[in-house]
Formats: structure tokens, C-alpha cells, sequence
């Protein structure tokens, strides 16, 4: 199996992790040069990163470019509705409060002593070229300024805090009793909210360990008071549980660290072999971070610049699937079904394999199935559904006034839900 480094090195060369959008994304990247998108405010990955409306947070946006090659990135920034479109009705002038529209990205990086040469971009917004005066949804646009290409784009959210959302996560579903289903309860406190029409001016949108392709958008209530709307027994609030993500580290070239089984240079390269993975028969706790992947190095001071780039080789035991395939999945594809991530099945050595190009750091993955046709995986294929799953769930509520031009974010909640412990 060893021997494959060379041969899928070959294969693998020209690829890097680039995102195909198939519906509402959280990051999305459209050139193969930028790696490792990250978004976060006080050094925390949120699955819906936001601010609020008139706060002294900023957020943190920051990408990797494979080359050495100096590019004068500029990014825009524009509001969306609750369903991440363009908002139509509003003009920027509305929202956007600055000087200028296109802001350059000035803070950059060149790497340092790493196998892998690569560009460090970053920058923080609201700043003072550039902030925001209305709540809702919005996307980043990165363009490289020469060619006018789009390079990569992020989302973010500004919250307007008005409605309060308390939730429950309860495995006595509408459906089964302690077997592969978790379902919400979810009530929201609207009393500072003039609503009319709760259909109308209401939206509602769930995650699952931010999943945006598996987003329930607005679910409808089961009940409405004047100051409460609740959802009690919603059919379109169960998930299946999934199982905990599998997990590796590798902080340094030197050692094999967590769910690695080893490391080793192959001009230009490091390669780190992940332990062969099989499917998961059973639960088991395993601690995670809900797919989110961290950046760091243990050898060095500078994780952005320091960190250098492993060729990660990954390896599942599972049959032949004629209906569908199987990809590496997680944040570290930008929560996307893409290509370079597509698990091969290899009739030598009876696996499925794939290698991922990525940086140092601490990486949670799933191994998605995608029939044919399809354009949603579905996870439990391999890892199966149990209820004991500890998942993170997200509850975004927007509110449209009568009258309104654009969609408010006026409630928000992350809800980390652990019944095995």
C-alpha cells in the first residue's frame, strides 16, 4: 500500500481542494491556488460565524494562496436574503457605511521555510474603510484584482438580537425511541417583534453541524400566541443522529500523531498516511469538533506562515458502491461535495483511497456517500445513525417586516446537544 505514495502523487499533482456549489455555501473557492479558507471571531469557528448589529466584534477571514507570487486581492461585500441571494431591493448605499467598495487586502505573508511555498491573506471586517448598518446575510467576494476573478467567497451573518430561541434536543422522536433520529423543540419569544403575519414576515433556517445542504429552511409551527411561536412536533425537525466524525492530527512532519499511522518524504512532498478506516458498526464516543479543522504547527512559532502542507492519503475498507461514490467530507472541503475529494476504489488493494493536499493541523472528516444523480450525501452509509451522537445544531431566525426591503437576522442560537454523556 506503501507503494502507492508515487503513483497517486502523479495523480493527485494537479488538484487541490476546490468547491463546486450546489446550494447555499458557507465558503466557496473557485480557484485551485487558494487553500485553507478560514472565518472566525475571538479565535472561535462558529458554524454560522456573525457579529452583532453595533458590536465591538470583528471577524477574522483569512486563505492560503499556493504560490509565492504576489496577487492584489480585493474583496465586496454584499447583503442576502435568508436564503443567501443576493438581496435585490436594497442598495449597498443602504447597508454599507465607507469611503470605498472594493477594499484591498493588504495584510499578506509570504510561508517560511516550508516544503509547500504559499501566500498568507488575511483580513478583518467591519474595519474602518468599510462596516454595516443593517442585520442579515452577507457574502464576501475575494477577486483578484488583475484578472477580475473571484478567487473564493465567504458568508457571515449580522445579528440584530430581538427574538430569544430556546431549544430542546430530544431522542423520543416522532419517529423512534432511542435508536437513530434526534428532533428539536423550538420556541421562539417574538414579543419585542411587531408581526402581523407569522407566515409571511417569519422565517426560520436549522443546521446540523453546518451542513447547508441539508438545511431545513422555515420550517412551518405548530403553534402561534401573540408572543411565542413554537415547534413542538415538527416532522421536518427530526435528523437523523449520524455518528461522531473521525479525527487525525499532524502538527508536525517529524511524528505521526492521532490517526496517522505514518509520515514520510517523498520529493517534493511530505505524505501522511491515515490508519485504514473501516465502517463503523457501532457507537462509540469519540470527543470531536463536528468536522471543524484547526491550523497549527508544533514545531514552530507562526501557524499561518510556518505550518506547511502534507499530502494526506486517505484509505476505507468498504465494497464496491455501483450506485453512487464516496468522498472525504468535512470543513476541510469547505462543507462541499467536491471532486478532488472523491474516495477511489482501488481493485489491488480493495480500498477506497484519496489524498488531500492540507495544512498542518488538527482535521475532523467524514466519509460521505453520494448516489448517483444526487447531489446530497448521506454519511450514516458508513458510519451509521445512533442516538447517543453528540451534534451541534444552529437556529437562524430572520424577520421581514411589512413593507420591508430585506430580511432582518433577528434571532440566533447554537445548540450543542451531547445525550451520551
Amino acid at each position: 500500500m506503501r507503494n502507492l505514495f508515487v503513483r497517486l502523487f502523479l495523480v493527485f499533482f494537479i488538484f487541490t481542494v476546490s468547491c463546486v456549489q450546489i446550494s447555499a455555501q458557507w465558503m466557496i473557492c473557485n480557484n485551485k491556488r487558494i487553500h485553507s479558507m478560514e472565518v472566525f471571531v475571538k479565535e472561535k469557528k462558529n458554524n454560522v460565524a456573525y457579529i452583532t448589529l453595533g458590536g465591538n466584534d470583528v471577524l477574522h477571514f483569512s486563505f492560503d494562496d499556493i504560490t509565492k507570487e504576489y496577487h492584489r486581492y480585493v474583496y465586496t461585500v454584499e447583503h442576502c436574503d435568508y436564503q443567501w441571494k443576493k438581496s435585490t431591493r436594497i442598495f449597498d448605499s443602504d447597508y454599507l457605511r465607507g469611503s470605498i467598495r472594493r477594499v484591498p487586502i493588504d495584510e499578506y505573508a509570504e510561508s517560511i521555510n516550508t516544503t509547500v511555498e504559499y501566500t498568507h491573506y488575511s483580513f478583518t471586517f467591519p474595519n474602518e474603510q468599510l462596516t454595516i448598518v443593517y442585520s442579515g446575510n452577507y457574502r464576501i467576494h475575494v477577486i483578484d484584482d488583475d484578472s477580475k476573478e473571484e478567487v473564493c467567497s465567504y458568508c457571515f451573518s449580522v445579528l440584530e438580537p430581538k427574538a430569544s430561541v430556546d431549544v430542546t434536543v430530544t431522542t423520543d422522536t416522532d419517529i423512534d425511541w432511542n435508536k437513530s433520529h434526534q428532533q428539536l423543540k423550538v420556541n421562539l419569544n417574538v414579543q419585542s417583534l411587531n408581526i402581523n403575519d407569522t407566515q409571511r414576515e417569519l422565517k426560520m433556517v436549522v443546521l446540523q453541524n453546518g451542513r447547508w445542504e441539508k438545511a431545513v429552511w422555515n420550517p412551518q409551527p405548530d403553534y402561534n400566541t401573540p408572543s411565542d411561536v413554537r415547534w413542538e412536533h415538527s416532522r421536518e425537525l427530526i435528523f437523523n443522529a449520524g455518528n461522531e466524525f473521525r479525527k487525525f492530527e499532524m502538527t508536525s512532519v517529524k511524528t505521526a500523531m492521532m490517526g496517522v499511522d505514518n509520515i514520510k518524504w517523498f520529493r517534493p512532498f511530505y505524505h501522511a498516511t491515515l490508519f485504514t478506516a473501516e465502517d463503523q458498526s457501532n457507537y462509540i464516543y469519540n470527543e470531536d469538533q463536528n468536522g471543524k479543522y484547526y491550523i497549527r504547527t508544533s514545531e514552530y512559532n507562526d501557524d499561518e506562515t510556518e505550518a506547511d502542507y502534507i499530502w494526506v492519503h486517505f484509505f476505507l475498507k468498504h465494497k464496491p458502491e455501483p450506485n453512487g461514490k464516496l468522498y472525504v467530507y468535512g470543513g476541510l472541503t469547505n462543507w462541499c461535495i467536491i471532486p478532488d475529494a472523491e474516495m477511489k476504489y482501488n481493485n489491488e488493494s480493495q480500498l477506497h483511497e484519496c489524498a488531500l493536499l492540507l495544512k498542518e493541523g488538527y482535521y475532523n472528516y467524514q466519509y460521505m456517500y453520494v448516489p448517483t444523480g444526487q447531489r446530497i450525501g448521506d454519511p450514516s452509509l458508513v458510519d451509521g445513525n445512533y442516538y447517543q451522537t453528540e451534534n451541534e445544531y444552529t437556529i437562524l431566525v430572520y424577520y421581514t417586516q411589512r413593507g420591508s426591503r430585506y430580511d432582518r437576522l433577528v434571532g440566533y442560537r447554537q445548540f450543542r446537544f451531547a445525550p451520551s454523556l
